[in-house]
């Protein structure tokens, strides 16, 4: 005698369904979770080996690389070869004319700005990896730049927003990279482990305030030359790669009202809550966007004795 098997009734689909939707609602936040720790990972990774590239060459030579110089080299370009990039290193040409060019299409350099380095772009970074900007096809983005002191306001003196401070045009600065800089470990006297070397920067090149682009690039920045380094003038966009701890840190999000000049000075990240940092004695820190004004502006310096909080 056969028997009947029964089913499941509608209302017990209904009931499995909505358990499932709620085990996925739940799910989906860990998993998202788990995503970003595992790309903060990565972005401290890629800080943490920048920051053994920039001992290497300060090693080597005895100081850290200049922030640009004459020819629109910047630092990141010479630590290169510390960070097994050596061939690429090799094709750069150092002039300032004809194939030293970074903006001519057939040269060596213009092709090298447009090579994509993963340990330069944070994986939290929403936006793509290259796009065509100031002359240079395909430039790859940055999310790191040079710690350029805590006293200037602006690129270039005609945009100072601040009055007492300065451009980054001076060359006297307080901070690590800056026109034709060549900073050694022992004129940080406030110390290595309070001090930033690089930090993360919200890189945006789609991004305009005040006719001011939130861009970040690494080896080549065209538009530093001509630097003041050798008494020329009219270089800007020192900005391209380096930062400053004047204006608050994620001041894109925290104060849009901002002006832009200003505000693509200031370092921040796509993570929630602050940025990571490279210090100079190579540790790698998470510096909350809440941290206390004055200690901020004194990570920037290298040598203004400043008495810091807790970062």
């Amino acid at each position: 005698m056969s028997r009947m098997r029964r089913g499941f009734t509608l209302i017990e689909h209904l009931v499995v369904i909505a358990i499932i939707g709620i085990l996925v609602a739940l799910l989906l936040p860990a998993v998202q979770q788990a995503r970003e720790a595992a790309r903060r990972t990565q972005c401290r990774n890629n800080l943490h080996n920048i920051g053994i590239a920039l001992h290497n060459y300060h090693d080597k030579s005895q100081q850290l690389p200049y922030g640009w110089d004459t020819r629109g080299m910047t630092w990141s370009g010479h630590v290169l070869p510390d960070l097994d990039q050596g061939p690429l290193y090799n094709t750069l040409i150092f002039q300032e004319t004809g194939a030293g060019n970074w903006d001519d299409p057939t040269s060596p350099n213009h092709k090298a700005c447009g090579t994509v380095l993963p340990i330069f772009f944070c994986p939290s970074s929403p936006i793509a990896t290259q796009a065509d900007f100031n002359g240079i096809r395909s430039r790859a983005a940055c999310s790191y730049r040079g710690n350029g002191g805590s006293v200037s306001s602006a690129d270039d003196a005609s945009g100072i927003v601040i009055p007492g401070t300065k451009s980054l045009e001076d060359l006297n600065q307080d901070g690590i990279f800056f026109a034709c800089s060549s900073i050694n470990f022992r004129d940080i006297t406030d110390g290595q482990s309070s001090t930033f070397l690089v930090g993360e920067s919200m890189t945006d090149p789609g991004f305009n305030k005040d006719n001011q682009g939130m861009d970040y690039w690494y080896i080549g920045n065209p538009q530093a030359d001509p630097c003041q380094c050798d008494g020329g003038n009219g270089g800007t966009e020192f900005s391209e790669n380096v930062g400053t701890t004047i204006p608050r840190m994620n001041a894109r999000t925290l104060d849009p009202a901002m002006n832009g000049v200003l505000m693509e000075l200031a370092f921040g990240s796509y993570h929630e809550g602050g940025a990571f940092f490279l210090m100079c004695d190579g540790s790698v820190d998470f510096i909350s966007e809440s941290v206390d004004s004055a200690t901020y502006l004194g990570l920037g310096s290298r040598n203004g004795d400043e008495v810091l909080g807790t970062f």
